[in-house]
């Protein structure tokens, strides 16, 4: 039992409670629908993280809880698009290649300028197949046209991007049968990147579903292994180690935001790693809209497969099932530490290689390092392994979520909404970023503090968050799915909780949704990028310091900042339990 709580004061988390927190999960599959219920969604997708806070926040649903979006109807009508003019496809083409080919470079370039030259050509003399990555390179380039393109002849495009994409689905209907071959795994392996980045609920739905049947036929076709007696030669090589990377990130990636298991495990793997190849060239004007694949080829899809790989040990190590009992099976709370450790580590090492690589500033970087802020929450945020964060691991979330948050601006900025909140997923990113800032600013004014924080104790996070709100509204507008409206309440409803808190035991129903929060002190200035104290490190190493990390929860549930519910004590008692063992 936990030190000072009595059995009478540990309360069933609410019904209302449970189903928002749950929300905040279904999310990554495209928001709930009538299904919902029988789906699971991990806590790693942000429901464990959201449950935990909105029962210290006592938060009272007062919007619609009621509405049902995520229904295949929010999907676009079956229609479909005639070849655009000459250059706009080829403006679209380089469009693909600075935007997505750069993250998924599993098609040679030369082919594709050729099926893009013979379509134009000879049309009727055009495979399917061909037709289909014609249409589909189009639906990708033309879905990643942003600001930045309205002087290009993609900006004059009659078409859109869900009128090129079901013109590809017809084409894929007429082979999707064929032998499990290296191109059906890149045809099924395009459509799952355009899902990625759909703002169609049952895409996203079927997204990890997806990304499973091409890891299955990654690993039949013996993608994963190298072996020098098959005979390929060096290109054909190189394309299935990048057909096989390209499917390990796309896995990685849907398996970490839904919170579901892994469908390999790293040490089965032994394909080497991307390389730059002769069918890399790029043409000027290709080279003049991909400047960072020009230059640097393949070195950023490479640095992000180690930021994925890091992702699934994340999910295998700090997100692992637990009993009833709050205990978990075959590890112990002293071994996840250590782990939890050597992860910190390694992501810290991951962040300042990408600092030597010379990307900075561009898109590119902006996106890895908001990819690198999205891990740090995922590690250091309330989990099931670590319901109650310490000090340090809300020092790591503040500087994450304010990093990330920055470099969303700057993107925005300079590329429009559309690239930072015109999909399912990265609205999910950045509602479960904004719900981490406020949940560092929460926690900085409701636990017991050292006196030297105490004197700068003030709300860090409020322009952080009001730029959060600010994205998410209008993403919502930009994804013209206003059933999504519920988690911009759902957001403010947390904040203003948060901000027009009177006192650190205040208890009392939520305010109005639409009532202006009480003015925080001054705002917190977000820095561009995490530079951590040595001295924190030092004081942070769990694998070494579970003690002193029990020392820090006995002291936050002594203080009365938590309210205890069934699963937190759970927890505790096993911990608990561990280490009086030991």
């Amino acid at each position: 039992m936990v030190i000072g709580v009595t059995s009478q004061s540990i309360q069933p988390v609410p019904a209302d409670l449970q189903k928002e927190a749950e929300e905040v999960g279904f999310l990554t599959t495209g928001g709930s629908n009538m299904y919902s219920g029988s789906k699971y969604v991990g806590s790693a997708a942000g429901s464990t993280f959201a449950r935990i806070f909105f029962k210290q926040l006592n938060l009272v649903p007062s919007w619609d809880t009621g509405q049902q979006g995520g229904s295949l109807d929010m999907c676009p009508s079956e229609r479909s698009a005639a070849l655009p003019p000459q250059p706009v496809a080829r403006s679209l083409l380089a469009i693909y290649i600075a935007r997505v080919h750069i993250w998924w470079p599993f098609l040679q370039l030369p082919y594709l300028r050729r099926v893009f030259q013979h379509i134009y050509q000879e049309p009727r003399k055009c495979a399917d197949h061909e037709k289909f990555v014609v249409f589909i390179v189009l639906a990708l380039g033309s879905c990643h046209v942003t600001l930045k393109d309205k002087d290009s002849p993609a900006a004059l495009d009659l078409n859109d991007s869900g009128s090129y994409f079901q013109t590809a689905l017809r084409f894929f209907n007429n082979f999707h049968d064929h032998p499990r071959d290296l191109f059906g795994m890149q045809a099924v392996l395009l459509l799952a990147v355009w899902m990625l980045d759909s703002s169609c609920s049952s895409h996203n739905n079927d997204l990890w579903q997806l990304s499973r049947y091409i890891m299955s036929c990654a690993i039949e076709a013996g993608l994963h292994r190298h072996n020098t007696d098959w005979g390929f030669t060096a290109e054909e090589l190189e394309v299935r180690n990048r057909t096989w990377w390209c499917a390990y990130n796309l896995e990685r990636q849907v398996a970490t935001i839904t919170g579901r298991v892994l469908s390999i495990r790293d040490h089965a793997i032994h394909a080497l790693l991307p390389a730059a190849s002769s069918f890399d060239g790029l043409n000027p004007l290709e080279g003049l809209i991909a400047p960072i694949f020009h230059k640097h080829n393949v070195q950023p899809l490479r640095h992000m497969i180690s930021l994925r790989r890091i992702g699934g040990r994340i999910l295998e190590s700090i997100y692992i099932a637990r009993g009833p009992d709050g205990t978990a099976m075959d590890t112990t709370f002293q071994q996840i530490c250590a782990t939890s450790d050597q992860i910190r580590r390694d992501l810290e090492t991951w962040e300042q290689q990408l600092e030597g690589m010379a990307l900075k500033p561009s898109r590119e970087y902006s996106e890895m390092k908001v990819e690198y802020c999205l891990l740090q929450l995922l590690l250091h945020r309330p989990s099931p392994t670590f319901m109650v964060p310490s000090r340090q691991m809300a020092s790591y979330c503040s500087r994450a979520a304010s990093t990330a948050i920055h470099q969303w601006s700057k993107i925005d900025a300079d590329y429009g909404i559309s690239a930072v909140c015109g999909c399912f997923r990265q609205l999910h990113d950045i509602l479960l970023v904004g719900l981490a800032a406020l949940y560092c600013d929460w926690q900085s004014m409701a636990l017991p503090q050292t006196r030297s924080e105490d004197a700068q104790r003030g709300y860090r996070h409020t322009s952080d968050t009001s730029a959060c709100l600010d994205l998410i509204e209008r993403g919502i507008s930009h994804m013209k799915a206003s059933h999504l409206t519920r988690y911009r309440d759902l957001f403010q409803a947390v904040r203003n909780k948060v901000y027009s808190r009177t006192s650190v035991t205040e208890t009392s129903p939520m305010e109005s949704i639409h009532a202006g929060s009480t003015a925080p002190p001054e705002a917190y200035t977000a820095s561009e990028g995490l530079n951590f104290d040595v001295n924190d490190e030092m004081v942070y190493s769990m694998g070494d310091g579970v003690e002193a990390y029990m020392n820090q929860v006995n002291e936050f549930l002594d203080g009365g900042g938590f309210d205890v519910d069934e699963a937190l004590n759970a927890w505790y008692d096993a911990l608990m339990e561990e280490m009086q063992g030991n």
